[in-house]
């Protein structure tokens, strides 16, 4: 119990005390208010100025009590925060709630009668002569903007007419000056001055409307200004001898955007408007200066509304100071629960029951460690569940931090790298996997940005001495505590060994298939002239020539064929560099157009399109193999339609399209394969080739029917990184 009334903020005498403070405070802001009211109202138009400074000294007297005494308020409750007082937290939440509630109303109260009273001021003081000094004002502000502008659209009009004619280039001197004579006298000009370059001035028309020697040119800088495309109009002063208005502005030639000269337009203005203008503007300096005393009594005002409205908040600190104390003892043992929880101890409990709001707060709370505990207990078992998922799974999973180490390692992965999890948890990858040739893992990193959040590749890396096929995945998490590294793969190697083994299968059969083609007809060739020489028969002589014709033309065909495989199995790794897709597609459609009249090609590739990672010589190859293809196609006649675009995706999407007979849908899945023709003759091998120069270069290519006829080739490549 002696706790509890040591951590009350306030003792009963205490508050009583404070109470008489907040009624004296209260007491004197209003007597010196009602003071300050009384001189106001029933003295001159203004008030005394020691009066006033009197007055304002009693308001600030009284802003610094009631600053004092809430600061001390506030400064009691901030020690209490800081020696850790049970409720110190509550109550703070409490006073903020209630100066909240009370800062509207008494700021309101505070604007409302300060406006009044500044209204009241207000009307002690002449607005007419106020508004009608000002209107002067701008009147001659006004003048000088209105000549600016004349001067201005002059120049413009000048400017206009000399370029659309030529003036400047067209005609001799006399003639330009015979202009800008009559323009002076058309537009009632000052003066008018023509510069061909910011240092030479080639005519100038002064009026007698400028008094003698009070006529000054253009500044360097000025035309300066004019001759790099910008208009300029101010207005220079000459003292005792007036102001010019002056304009400048870009006399064009006859290429867009180049200055060959500037117009110059000039109003003088008299010294005596000058002279005029500027007591306008003194005298109306003087009575805004007049008007400090105004402004004095104003601030006095706000000062003795300010005093009342910070008493009224710390009123609404003090009452919720005292109402605070009396609720924070009945939530003790919540507070004490909320910070066992916090620690983790889930089975706690607040013992007592009540009806009243601090008892549905109390079920609340245990209702809450109960949810918390069994969603504790979830977390744990989902988190089991995915461990033996990991554990059990072949796909090898790896996880890094933002700092590159190893967090998590599955025995999947340990027994494809043949290296214990525990060995390498906490290391960097690039040190816990010193055995593993990691430039592959590297480059696939670097993918990993360019892709925003997820590269995938099959990699062949060497571990321990071994060579290994993984498809790997790399992806990018965020979780509470940062960015994460997710690194999957797997072992590709036995299963790559079996598909090369019936794929080298496939492939002989096809070859021999392809052999027996042209062996059948040499063999029927070289029986039938063995048959014709033992019978020696007349024809002999035309059936060997034609007979031996066959015979080297399927020999030709077997060698071509062949050859096609030895391409097709030789074919280097691409070099690819950054260059233009364009001029590929130049180079190939060069090598077919002036060979084949009855071909039109269309070529839509634009100049802007993103340099390409290319192999130029392979990549003009798979152009050519096309090409070939659509004019064997259209039998020698036709359209070939070539366009390039980039891709929303960061691909650069190329079409191919001819008017040839087309690809019948059942064969749009293998046209890509390796010795598959729709032809019934050749070896089948250009679209292989074809297709595997693209995929070398990190692109994919597709075919389907053209519209209404023919066939269309896709390609897609990524752009230069």
């Amino acid at each position: 119990m002696d706790k509890e009334r040591t951590s009350a903020p306030f003792s009963h005498q205490a508050g009583f005390k404070s109470v008489l403070y907040l009624a004296g405070l209260l007491i004197i802001t209003v007597v010196a208010v009602l003071l300050q009211i009384k001189f106001r109202g029933f003295e001159g138009p203004l008030v005394d100025n020691i009066l006033i400074l009197i007055l304002n000294l009693v308001n600030f007297l009284l802003l610094s009590a009631v600053v004092v005494m809430g600061a001390r308020s506030l400064w009691k409750l901030s020690m209490e925060r800081q020696q850790g007082v049970l409720g110190a937290k509550f109550r703070t939440k409490l006073v903020v709630a209630f100066v909240s509630l009370s800062f509207i109303p008494t700021l309101l109260l505070f604007v409302i009668a300060s406006g009044m009273f500044t209204r009241s001021i207000e009307r002690l003081f002449s607005l007419r002569a106020e508004n009608s000094l000002k209107e002067s004002v701008d009147v001659a502000q006004a003048y000088y903007d209105l000549l600016q502008t004349q001067a201005l659209s002059f120049g413009r009009q000048i400017s206009d007419q000399m370029t659309d004619e030529r003036l400047l280039t067209r005609f001799e001197a006399p003639v330009l000056k015979e202009y800008m004579q009559k323009k002076v006298e058309e537009y009632g000009l000052g003066a008018l001055e023509l510069y061909t370059s910011p240092n030479r001035r080639t005519f100038a028309i002064v009026t007698d409307t400028f008094p003698p020697d009070s006529f000054v040119p253009a500044s360097s800088e000025l035309v300066a200004k004019a001759f790099a495309a910008q208009e300029a109009a101010l207005v220079r002063d000459l003292g005792k001898k007036g102001e010019i208005v002056r304009a400048v502005v870009p006399l064009y030639g006859e290429e867009e955007g180049l200055v060959d000269g500037v117009v110059s337009v000039s109003y003088y203005v008299a010294q005596s408007l000058t002279v005029k203008a500027g007591e306008i503007r003194a005298g109306y300096t003087e009575y805004r200066s007049a008007l400090k005393g105004k402004e004095l009594i104003k601030f006095s005002y706000r000062m003795g509304f300010l005093a009342v409205t910070l008493t009224l908040l710390l009123a609404a600190i003090w009452v919720a100071l005292r109402v605070s104390a009396g609720i924070t003892v009945p939530i003790r043992k919540l507070a004490e629960g909320t910070e066992a929880v916090a620690q983790g101890n889930l089975d706690y409990r607040i013992e007592g029951r009540s009806e009243d709001e601090v008892g549905m707060l109390v079920d609340s709370f245990n209702r809450m460690t109960q949810e918390l505990k069994t969603s504790q207990e979830r977390i744990a078992r989902e988190g089991a569940y995915k461990e033996t998922i990991l554990s059990n799974i072949d796909t090898g999973v790896v996880s890094l931090d933002r700092a590159g180490r190893i967090s998590t390692m599955n025995p999947a992965a340990s027994r494809i790298l043949g290296i214990g999890a525990g060995d390498v948890l906490g290391k960097r990858y690039d040190d816990a996997f010193s055995f593993v040739e990691l430039d592959p893992l590297r480059s696939l990193f670097r993918r990993l940005e360019q892709e925003k959040g997820r590269a995938e590749e099959v990699i062949n890396v060497s571990v321990r001495g071994r060579t290994l096929t993984l498809r790997t995945r790399v992806s990018t998490l965020r979780d509470s505590e940062g960015v994460v590294t997710v690194i999957t793969f797997d072992d590709l190697t036995d299963l790559l060994r079996a598909q090369k083994s019936e794929t080298w299968q496939d492939v002989a059969r096809k070859i021999a298939h392809e052999v027996k083609n042209p062996l059948t007809p040499i063999k029927l060739s070289a029986e039938r002239l063995r048959k014709k020489y033992a019978e020696g028969a007349k024809d002999f002589d035309s059936v060997f020539d034609e007979c031996s014709l066959t015979i080297v033309e399927q020999a030709d065909g077997l060698k071509k064929l062949l050859n096609e495989f030895a391409d097709y199995a030789r074919m280097p790794r691409p070099n690819p560099r950054p260059q233009a897709l364009g001029p590929v597609v130049e180079r190939a459609v060069n090598l077919y157009a002036s060979a084949h009249r009855g071909v039109q090609f269309i070529t839509e590739v634009p100049q802007d399109l993103p340099s390409l990672p290319l192999d130029a010589e392979q990549m003009q190859r798979v152009f050519i193999n096309l090409y070939e293809n659509a004019i064997e196609a259209m039998n020698g006649t036709g359209r070939i339609w070539t366009a390039a675009r980039l891709e929303s995706n960061g691909m650069v999407r190329i079409e191919i399209a001819d008017e040839g007979r087309g690809v019948a849908p059942e064969d749009l899945s293998r046209i890509f394969e390796p010795y598959f023709s729709s032809k019934g003759r050749g070896g089948g091998l250009g679209l292989a080739i074809v297709e595997r120069v693209v995929s070398d270069h990190n692109g994919s290519i597709r075919a389907e029917q053209n519209q209404p006829q023919g066939s269309r080739f896709i390609m897609e490549l990524p752009v230069a990184g």
